[in-house]
């Protein structure tokens, strides 16, 4: 027999991260932007002059699909917030970076993400702070290779 408490973590976490996309959701709408999309165009306002970023490094940073992160590009070049150019060095690979619209959202996107951490973490002290995340990132690190290695 399987015993209920077996499972109530991994739910909790599905749970929090399904509130977590909610909330973001609702607090990136007055930017027409999916939560998704608000991380994608972040993570490009992050690095963009750090590198030459393409959706690889997208798909990586996010860990979604070629599949998803090609939607989102579409949709961040169609809302005029990215743009993309062909890599000189592979014509089969195209470079992302901000257009000035996009980058006119990094406060509010910045913004944004303190709110939510803000309430992500209410109530606890620094060092529950830092002992949750890193909780977090060991589950992440224990079920990441499972989840995206080549098999």
């Amino acid at each position: 027999m399987i015993d209920t408490s077996q499972f109530r973590t991994a739910n909790r976490i599905i749970l929090l991260g399904n509130a977590v996309t909610k909330l973001k959701n609702r607090k990136t709408q007055f930017m027409q932007l999916t939560a998704t999309q608000s991380e994608a165009i972040r993570y490009i306002l992050k690095h963009y002059d750090e590198k030459e970023l393409t959706a690889a490094d997208l798909m990586e940073s996010l860990q979604l699909s070629q599949s998803t992160v090609a939607g989102i590009i579409q949709r961040l070049e169609g809302k005029d917030l990215i743009f993309r150019r062909m890599a000189e060095d592979d014509n089969r690979k195209s470079i992302i970076a901000p257009t000035q619209k996009g980058m006119e959202l990094e406060e509010a996107l910045k913004q944004t993400a303190v709110e939510i951490e803000d309430l992500l973490l209410h109530g606890m002290s620094v060092e529950e702070q830092k002992e949750f995340n890193r909780l977090l990132q060991r589950a992440l690190d224990n079920i990441n290779p499972l989840v995206y290695s080549e098999k």
